[in-house]
């Protein structure tokens, strides 16, 4: 209700935002201010606490409820095959220009999973483009820094309104129906599920990533556009760094990368090519 929603001052939105951008390099601008308000106000009085001060107080102090803020204040919206012209540069382009030069295993990051759909549509393009490989496999790394999306996507169970974008050809070979009490849900087969490793990764923290190999395809979409160009240059860096020679980089719809010609060229749209 419009009365549970509490006041935010100025200071109090400054502090939140710093804290924030410093933690996780989202950058809350003021448009933003309004959806903070509201998706924060029925937790924080659930906690029995009645201001923002108080509350940002508790995020300082308690890991748990810094990693419940973050769940609250990243937005997820995705779906499966989500700009479809991705999956199908990797079938028809990609894929098949490294199949004779690469080693054994493919390796794939969904930098920002959310709920799952990403990384899952990404494996079901790769077991159909590999089927017939006998000597190449796949392998997919996906992150996110929102534990609640991480959950979900581990257990790969979906609503029917939710894979309603999905061919009945891929339903069928890549989905179990659910029965008695899980009728009208959907859940990925163990094949494809065992092929992906979910995990929490903060894409700005000041640590490593915990990555050991090379990665050949990254998906990082939809997520420059919450950051500051600084972080932005930040990010490139690091993947920079961790794809392979051959490998990829892949932005959402309506984000680009500028002035980095010397590092990075546009091979199809919103794909880059490490150079």
């Amino acid at each position: 209700m419009e009365n549970d929603k509490l006041s935010l001052s100025n200071e109090e939105f400054k502090k939140l935002r710093n804290f924030v951008f410093q933690s996780i390099g989202v950058n809350l601008s003021e448009a933003k201010r309004a959806l903070v308000v509201s998706r924060l106000s029925k937790h924080i009085r659930k906690k029995g606490l009645h201001s923002f001060t108080q509350y940002l107080k508790l995020v300082e102090e308690t890991e748990h409820e810094k990693e419940k803020l973050f769940n609250l204040i990243t937005t997820n919206v995705t779906n499966f095959f989500r700009e479809e012209h991705h999956f199908q540069f990797l079938i028809n382009e990609y894929v098949p220009s490294i199949i004779d030069k690469h080693s054994k295993t493919i390796r794939v990051w969904s930098a920002a999973c959310s709920s799952g759909e990403e990384p899952y549509s990404i494996a079901m393009t790769l077991e159909g483009v590999l089927k017939k490989e006998k000597n190449i496999d796949y392998k997919i790394l996906a992150s996110d820094i929102n534990t609640e999306m991480l959950h979900k996507a581990k257990t790969g169970i979906y609503r029917h309104e939710e894979v309603v974008g999905i061919s009945y050809d891929h339903l069928k070979t890549f989905f179990k129906l659910g029965q008695g009490e899980n009728k009208g849900l959907f859940k990925i087969k163990e094949n494809v599920q065992k092929k992906i490793v979910f995990q929490q990764i903060n894409l700005v923290g000041k640590e490593r990533y915990p990555i050991k190999d090379k990665i050949d395809i990254i998906f990082c979409r939809n997520v420059f556009i919450y950051f500051s160009k600084e972080t932005q240059r930040f990010l490139l860096e690091r993947f920079y760094e961790q794809l392979s020679p051959e490998g990829i980089l892949i932005l959402g719809h309506s984000e680009s990368i500028a002035n980095n010609q010397d590092k990075w060229r546009l091979i199809n749209k919103t794909i880059y090519k490490k150079i």
